[in-house]
């Protein structure tokens, strides 16, 4: 078997310049506006938006150490998703595949580099996951005009679960991706809810709604809150 040494993608620290990637030249998320009472100049999170951060920050964090780190979380679950794919390091999907979840971490990781007083430590503290939030959610009403790395990370989330690559996320897709990350339970019923028109799959544009509704809506009737599994 061919050694994954030599093609391995290293998470960003000195790689900051390839977080965006051909696969993030896309179009802006279709634009929605919410009635909210906040001011763009708003700093703080909503009660409702650190529930839904702090969701997302420990459906990432499969040891359950309060520290995101690309080798002890990210590739944890890949090399979980990759077997579960029935890839091989040396296959054409894996190649492929790893370079979408290092996309999608160095996204993460340069939400936390963008604030200024972020260490180059190669890990995001819980601290510092809802720092990096509460700076990049400061306009409550147009994610178009949160941070580029915010508006990258959406589409590179997107293909991170699109496990063929063909643009569109599957029932199958979905499920494996909560399974890789040790969460299996919710995946199908979620999924159900975030395939709007019920035709079996979750597209771009469906996608891009649910993120934008995950980060800044407070209508907690919105599917997209519970993109990684339902709120306690």
């Amino acid at each position: 078997m061919a050694s994954t040494a030599g093609r391995r993608l290293l998470p960003v620290g000195l790689r900051l310049q390839q977080a965006c990637t051909p696969l993030t030249r896309r179009n802006p998320a279709p634009l929605r506006f919410y009635s909210v009472d906040a001011s763009a100049k708003a700093v703080a999170l909503t009660d409702f938006q650190r529930k839904k951060i702090e969701n997302c920050f420990d459906f990432y964090d499969i040891n359950n150490d309060g520290i995101l780190r690309f080798d002890e979380d990210f590739e944890t679950a890949l090399k979980a998703y990759i077997k579960l794919n029935g890839w091989t390091e040396d296959s054409k999907q894996y190649v492929q595949y790893y370079r979408r979840w290092v996309a999608f971490w160095n996204n993460l990781y340069a939400g936390k580099m963008f604030r200024k007083d972020g260490k180059g430590d190669q890990q995001i503290t819980r601290e510092e996951f809802h720092s990096m939030w509460t700076h990049a959610l400061m306009n409550r009403t147009d994610i178009n005009k949160a941070p580029r790395w915010v508006r990258d990370l959406i589409p590179n989330t997107y293909h991170a679960i699109d496990t063929d690559g063909d643009n569109t996320i599957k029932l199958k897709d979905y499920e494996k991706f909560f399974e890789a990350f040790g969460r299996n339970n919710s995946a199908a019923d979620i999924f159900n809810k975030l395939d709007i028109n019920g035709d079996g799959m979750v597209s771009r544009t469906e996608w891009d709604i649910h993120m934008q509704d995950f980060f800044i809506s407070e209508d907690e009737t919105r599917p997209g809150n519970h993109l990684w599994g339902y709120l306690q």
